[in-house]
């Protein structure tokens, strides 16, 4: 991610990429009969990450043991830790991940189930030069720790895995909230590509080949210029508490699907998207996280550290 950074500096003196995308739409979502969709309001800056360790914020995730709170961490030349803030952004907290290592960490996710148990989960797949030949997906129960600073966390597992089709570079980690399934989007390709873990093979040291199971129809960039490419590139995922919508974002724009009664992740994403409020580039440069609000009133975003310090936004549901 450190190699993005130098070339979005360029990206901001060479190119207002947001008045491109605004005078270039792509084709207007389709509405969905049947499908109650949720809208949103624009982004309102919550405040500065007041925990300056927190500058390079790959991923997001609303806590559920931990009420308020949200987990957040750094992705690649970091430790192995995560962080607790506020949701305004405030908070110093931050604990060791024990017995994990973060080569490149660009997501995270948590399913939580009706008994109050909540499972926390950590993609180790960044790729930026697609070279790796497996990647590690961490998971452990989330403790409360709102009332402790600066612990270790224990009892954590580790799955290696593989892609079917070579080494690619991920960034977007979707967890089903009642199968457990894990689901995977790339980054970089045209047409960005899904895969599925299924939660059987989620056991302690397992070594696995994730399916591929289709291409995605969403953020396709609508030129080959570079810049246009990268601003398409697919940052961060989340499945909402309840289990019934979905988001997915790139630098510059944010998806929404509302899931139908039965309907599993990959029949929804086959679907049109809806297009949600999402501040983008240049006021949050580098956005690589997403996640929806524990209490399922809205959703907030967090970027990389590039040309400025890091907020935490907020998207407050109509």
């Amino acid at each position: 991610m450190k190699k993005l950074i130098s070339s979005y500096k360029r990206f901001l003196f060479l190119l207002p990429l947001s008045l491109l995308l605004t005078a270039c739409p792509g084709p207007a979502p389709t509405p969905d009969p049947g499908v109650t969709e949720s809208s949103y309001e624009d982004g309102v800056d919550r405040g500065i990450i007041e925990n300056p360790e927190l500058d390079e914020a790959s991923g997001i995730v609303a806590s559920k043991k931990n009420d308020g709170f949200l987990w957040s961490h750094n992705d690649s030349g970091d430790s192995n830790r995560l962080f607790l803030i506020d949701t305004f952004g405030k908070g110093m907290k931050q604990f060791v991940i024990q017995g994990a290592e973060n080569r490149d960490w660009e997501d995270i996710a948590l399913i939580s189930d009706s008994n109050g148990s909540a499972v926390v989960y950590i993609a180790d797949f960044g790729d930026n030069n697609a070279t790796y030949s497996s990647y590690a997906i961490y998971w452990f129960n989330e403790p409360n720790v709102s009332s402790i600073n600066n612990a270790t966390i224990t009892g954590v597992q580790k799955l290696t895995f593989t892609l079917p089709d070579g080494s690619r570079d991920m960034e977007c980690l979707l967890v089903d909230q009642k199968t457990k399934d894990v689901y995977i989007i790339s980054k970089r390709e045209t047409k960005k590509r899904l895969y599925k873990i299924p939660a059987g093979s989620f056991t302690n040291q397992a070594n696995v080949k994730a399916e591929f199971v289709q291409e995605l129809n969403f953020s396709v960039p609508f030129s080959t210029i570079d810049k246009i490419v990268t601003a398409y590139y697919i940052t961060a995922g989340d499945i909402s508490p309840d289990n019934s919508e979905i988001l997915v974002k790139n630098y510059f724009e944010c998806y929404y699907w509302k899931r139908r009664a039965n309907e599993t992740i990959p029949e929804a994403l086959a679907r049109t998207a809806k297009q949600v409020p999402y501040v983008g580039n240049p006021t949050e440069p580098q956005g690589e996280g997403i996640a929806f609000a524990a209490d399922g009133g809205g959703y907030y975003t967090i970027s990389e550290k590039a040309t400025a310090p890091v907020h935490l936004y907020y998207y407050k549901r109509k």
